[in-house]
């Protein structure tokens, strides 16, 4: 029942400085004139079964493997639009994952059925905006994610222009009460507690650097295990802002900035590559 109605597959990286590297390619300038009939497009939807593989010890749904289903779901979603990988590149086009942040009432358990469902939103700035929600069978929301996207040329990595992504004729939904591209992580002040994590060849995809959501389990792995077995994530929020490749160390800092929330951050190859911020609940009566 996994995936049932999976369309295709569009691959997205990850954002390399974060859109501070704003900028215009001029020669892409007659592309971007090239208008299409636009079209409304639709949500998209699917049904899955959440497998013992997606699943940590306690039974819940892993954070990583929530953020596989909503990078998928975007994938899913514009390849059945006919905007596929390929074609992308050939327009010299791709997206980047600049920043994401999911809210949870509660994760997914095994063998629960789930309703996806994804809306992309009109661009703000130069970010791209796209909101996926988990909904059990019977409606009731149990996860709400937002992904902030930005466009880039898949050469040079240098930002492009929303206007560019118009060549394929889409008209998205509202951006109305989007939170995705002010959202911010604030660094401690305090010094956190340091530690070391090499990249291996199992945390990288097939653009050969660190997978987006492989972000989250080096995250929950700096974190103290009675946190995430006793209590509920809340809130994640990351920020991507320099890829780690294989044979790199991510210098990691973590530390407490609230009874419920740590941050982590990490360097690697002389720069920063992400910022973290993790909310939980307080400990489930269960435990």
């Amino acid at each position: 029942m996994q995936g049932e109605s999976r369309i295709g597959s569009v691959v997205f990286f990850q954002a390399e400085g974060g859109i501070r590297e704003f900028c215009l390619s001029r020669g892409l300038g007659d592309v971007y004139k090239r208008q299409a009939a636009y079209r409304l497009i639709r949500e998209f939807e699917k049904w899955i079964e959440v497998t013992e593989p997606e699943c940590d010890l306690t039974h819940r749904m892993s954070l990583s493997n929530i953020m596989r289903h909503t990078q998928q779901m975007g994938s899913d979603h514009i390849a059945r639009e006919g905007i596929t990988y390929e074609r992308m590149q050939q327009d010299g086009m791709v997206f980047l994952v600049n920043k994401m942040l999911i809210t949870i009432k509660r994760r997914p358990v095994y063998a629960e059925r789930l309703r996806l469902v994804t809306v992309p939103r009109v661009p703000k700035g130069a970010q791209f905006i796209r909101d996926t929600y988990f909904d059990t069978e019977q409606g009731e929301r149990l996860v709400e994610t937002s992904i902030s996207w930005i466009l880039a040329d898949p050469r040079t990595h240098r930002i492009l222009r929303p206007a560019a992504f118009d060549i394929y004729g889409l008209e998205m939904f509202p951006n109305d009460g989007e939170y995705i591209t002010a959202y911010r992580i604030k660094k401690p002040n305090a010094a956190g507690v340091c530690h070391m994590r090499q990249v291996k060849y199992s945390d990288l995809d097939s653009n050969s650097h660190v997978n987006n959501a492989v972000y989250a389990d080096i995250v929950c792995d700096t974190l103290p295990l009675d946190w995430l077995v006793e209590r509920e994530i809340k809130k994640f929020g990351i920020m991507y802002q320099k890829e780690a490749l294989a044979g790199q160390v991510i210098e990691l800092d973590t530390a407490q900035i609230s009874q419920s929330a740590y941050y982590v951050g990490g360097m690697a190859g002389g720069g920063r590559c992400f910022e973290a911020e993790i909310n939980f609940t307080e400990k489930l009566q269960s435990y």
